[in-house]
Protein backbone atom coordinates (compact mmCIF):
# COMPACT_ATOMS: atom_id res chain seq x y z
CA UNK A 1 0.00 0.00 0.00
CA UNK A 2 1.39 3.21 -0.65
CA UNK A 3 -0.36 7.11 0.47
CA UNK A 4 1.14 9.36 -1.50
CA UNK A 5 0.21 13.07 -1.38
CA UNK A 6 2.30 14.31 2.36
CA UNK A 7 4.49 16.53 2.91
CA UNK A 8 7.57 15.15 4.62
CA UNK A 9 7.17 17.38 7.47
CA UNK A 10 3.73 15.28 7.87
CA UNK A 11 4.13 12.78 11.33
CA UNK A 12 4.08 9.23 10.66
CA UNK A 13 0.69 8.79 12.60
CA UNK A 14 -0.97 11.60 10.71
CA UNK A 15 -0.14 10.03 7.54
CA UNK A 16 -1.24 6.65 8.65
CA UNK A 17 -4.50 7.94 10.09
CA UNK A 18 -5.35 9.58 6.97
CA UNK A 19 -5.10 6.18 5.37
CA UNK A 20 -6.98 4.17 7.19
CA UNK A 21 -9.42 7.28 6.77
CA UNK A 22 -9.47 6.52 3.22
CA UNK A 23 -9.98 3.01 2.84
CA UNK A 24 -6.18 1.18 4.27
CA UNK A 25 -7.11 -1.74 6.24
CA UNK A 26 -5.35 -4.30 8.12
CA UNK A 27 -6.36 -7.74 7.12
CA UNK A 28 -7.81 -9.55 10.44
CA UNK A 29 -5.69 -10.97 12.78
CA UNK A 30 -2.67 -9.57 10.78
CA UNK A 31 -0.54 -6.31 11.87
CA UNK A 32 2.54 -4.62 9.89
CA UNK A 33 5.51 -3.64 11.52
CA UNK A 34 6.22 -0.25 12.07
CA UNK A 35 9.33 2.18 13.32
CA UNK A 36 8.89 4.10 16.42
CA UNK A 37 7.42 6.96 14.48
CA UNK A 38 3.97 5.40 14.96
CA UNK A 39 1.68 4.59 18.03
CA UNK A 40 2.35 0.67 18.70
CA UNK A 41 -0.94 -0.96 18.67
CA UNK A 42 -2.45 -4.53 18.19
CA UNK A 43 -2.19 -3.93 13.83
CA UNK A 44 0.77 -1.70 14.57
CA UNK A 45 3.82 -3.23 16.05
CA UNK A 46 7.00 -1.20 16.55
CA UNK A 47 10.26 -2.24 18.11
CA UNK A 48 10.52 -2.12 21.95
CA UNK A 49 11.97 1.01 23.31
CA UNK A 50 15.59 1.47 24.50
CA UNK A 51 16.51 -1.90 23.91
CA UNK A 52 18.99 -2.82 20.55
CA UNK A 53 17.15 -2.80 17.42
CA UNK A 54 19.67 -2.84 14.34
CA UNK A 55 20.51 -6.28 13.75
CA UNK A 56 23.89 -4.96 12.59
CA UNK A 57 24.98 -3.63 16.10
CA UNK A 58 25.06 -7.50 17.31
CA UNK A 59 26.35 -9.10 14.30
CA UNK A 60 29.40 -6.57 14.94
CA UNK A 61 29.65 -7.51 18.67
CA UNK A 62 29.20 -11.23 17.45
CA UNK A 63 26.63 -11.10 20.40
CA UNK A 64 23.30 -12.91 20.99
CA UNK A 65 19.91 -11.42 21.69
CA UNK A 66 19.99 -11.58 26.11
CA UNK A 67 16.52 -11.75 26.67
CA UNK A 68 12.90 -11.28 24.89
CA UNK A 69 12.74 -7.67 23.78
CA UNK A 70 16.22 -7.75 22.39
CA UNK A 71 15.19 -10.79 20.00
CA UNK A 72 12.10 -9.27 18.88
CA UNK A 73 13.86 -6.04 18.04
CA UNK A 74 16.60 -8.55 16.04
CA UNK A 75 13.66 -10.18 13.73
CA UNK A 76 11.84 -6.67 13.63
CA UNK A 77 14.98 -5.35 11.94
CA UNK A 78 15.48 -8.05 9.63
CA UNK A 79 12.00 -7.85 8.32
CA UNK A 80 12.07 -4.17 7.97
CA UNK A 81 15.08 -4.64 5.94
CA UNK A 82 13.37 -5.77 3.12
CA UNK A 83 10.90 -3.27 3.43
CA UNK A 84 13.33 -0.92 2.94
CA UNK A 85 15.30 -3.03 0.50
CA UNK A 86 11.97 -2.67 -1.78
CA UNK A 87 11.80 0.77 -1.24
CA UNK A 88 15.15 1.35 -2.89
CA UNK A 89 14.73 -0.94 -5.98
CA UNK A 90 11.81 1.21 -6.76
CA UNK A 91 13.78 4.24 -6.33
CA UNK A 92 16.97 2.70 -8.38
CA UNK A 93 14.31 1.77 -11.12
CA UNK A 94 12.40 5.33 -11.01
CA UNK A 95 15.49 7.86 -9.93
CA UNK A 96 12.91 10.97 -9.91
CA UNK A 97 11.79 10.02 -6.76
CA UNK A 98 15.34 10.12 -5.12
CA UNK A 99 15.13 14.27 -5.35
CA UNK A 100 12.72 16.82 -5.05
CA UNK A 101 10.79 17.71 -8.44
CA UNK A 102 9.61 20.74 -9.91
CA UNK A 103 6.78 18.88 -10.97
CA UNK A 104 2.94 20.41 -9.51
CA UNK A 105 1.70 17.85 -6.05
CA UNK A 106 -0.68 16.52 -8.47
CA UNK A 107 1.66 14.71 -10.68
CA UNK A 108 4.48 14.07 -7.99
CA UNK A 109 1.58 12.07 -7.07
CA UNK A 110 0.85 10.60 -10.53
CA UNK A 111 4.90 9.69 -10.63
CA UNK A 112 5.39 7.67 -7.27
CA UNK A 113 1.79 5.63 -7.84
CA UNK A 114 2.39 5.03 -11.63
CA UNK A 115 6.28 4.13 -10.29
CA UNK A 116 4.88 1.39 -7.78
CA UNK A 117 2.22 0.22 -10.78
CA UNK A 118 5.14 -0.19 -12.84
CA UNK A 119 7.38 -1.73 -10.32
CA UNK A 120 4.63 -4.46 -9.14
CA UNK A 121 3.53 -5.00 -12.84
CA UNK A 122 7.95 -5.71 -14.00
CA UNK A 123 7.60 -8.47 -10.42
CA UNK A 124 5.01 -10.18 -11.48
CA UNK A 125 6.25 -10.78 -15.22
CA UNK A 126 9.41 -12.01 -13.66
CA UNK A 127 11.32 -9.24 -14.33
CA UNK A 128 14.66 -8.85 -13.45
CA UNK A 129 16.91 -6.19 -11.45
CA UNK A 130 19.38 -5.76 -13.47
CA UNK A 131 18.29 -2.72 -15.00
CA UNK A 132 18.25 -0.94 -12.38
CA UNK A 133 21.34 -2.09 -11.12
CA UNK A 134 23.03 -1.17 -14.80
CA UNK A 135 21.33 1.96 -15.70
CA UNK A 136 23.06 5.53 -15.21
CA UNK A 137 21.29 8.39 -12.93
CA UNK A 138 19.73 10.52 -15.65
CA UNK A 139 19.09 13.47 -13.69
CA UNK A 140 21.66 16.42 -13.19
CA UNK A 141 23.26 15.87 -9.42
CA UNK A 142 23.26 19.69 -9.33
CA UNK A 143 18.97 19.22 -9.58
CA UNK A 144 19.06 17.48 -5.99
CA UNK A 145 17.37 19.20 -3.34
CA UNK A 146 17.44 17.59 0.10
CA UNK A 147 13.53 16.84 1.10
CA UNK A 148 12.49 16.35 4.64
CA UNK A 149 11.44 12.50 5.68
CA UNK A 150 9.26 13.39 7.94
CA UNK A 151 8.75 13.09 12.10
CA UNK A 152 11.04 10.28 13.74
CA UNK A 153 9.09 9.41 16.49
CA UNK A 154 5.06 9.19 17.23
CA UNK A 155 4.33 13.19 18.83
CA UNK A 156 0.69 11.71 20.40
CA UNK A 157 -0.63 13.38 17.76
CA UNK A 158 -3.50 11.03 17.07
CA UNK A 159 -5.95 10.32 19.89
CA UNK A 160 -7.37 7.50 17.83
CA UNK A 161 -4.57 5.59 18.20
CA UNK A 162 -3.56 6.08 22.40
CA UNK A 163 -6.54 3.57 23.08
CA UNK A 164 -5.03 1.24 21.90
CA UNK A 165 -1.49 1.31 23.17
CA UNK A 166 -1.72 -0.55 25.79
CA UNK A 167 -3.30 -3.62 23.60
CA UNK A 168 -0.55 -3.29 21.19
CA UNK A 169 2.32 -3.68 24.04
CA UNK A 170 0.51 -6.74 25.11
CA UNK A 171 0.53 -8.43 21.55
CA UNK A 172 3.85 -7.21 20.59
CA UNK A 173 4.91 -9.22 24.75
CA UNK A 174 2.95 -12.10 23.69
CA UNK A 175 4.64 -12.41 20.56
CA UNK A 176 8.06 -12.04 22.05
CA UNK A 177 7.79 -14.27 24.70
CA UNK A 178 6.92 -17.05 22.53
CA UNK A 179 9.87 -15.66 19.93
CA UNK A 180 12.21 -16.18 22.87
CA UNK A 181 10.65 -19.59 24.25
CA UNK A 182 11.29 -21.02 21.20
CA UNK A 183 14.51 -19.50 20.58
CA UNK A 184 16.07 -20.74 24.05
CA UNK A 185 14.54 -24.34 23.10
CA UNK A 186 16.44 -24.41 20.04
CA UNK A 187 19.64 -23.43 21.50
CA UNK A 188 19.44 -26.11 24.43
Amino acid sequence: HIHPGWEGSASDARVLQDALNHGFQVPPGKFYLVDAGYANTPQFLDPYCCTRYHFQEQGRVRQRPRNHKELFNLRHAQLRNHIERTIGIVKMRFPILRVASHYSVTKQIDISVASCVLHNFIRLHNGDLSWPENTAVEIDQEQFVDVPSGDHKYHNDIHAFNYSREAGNQKREDIAQQMWAQYVSQRS
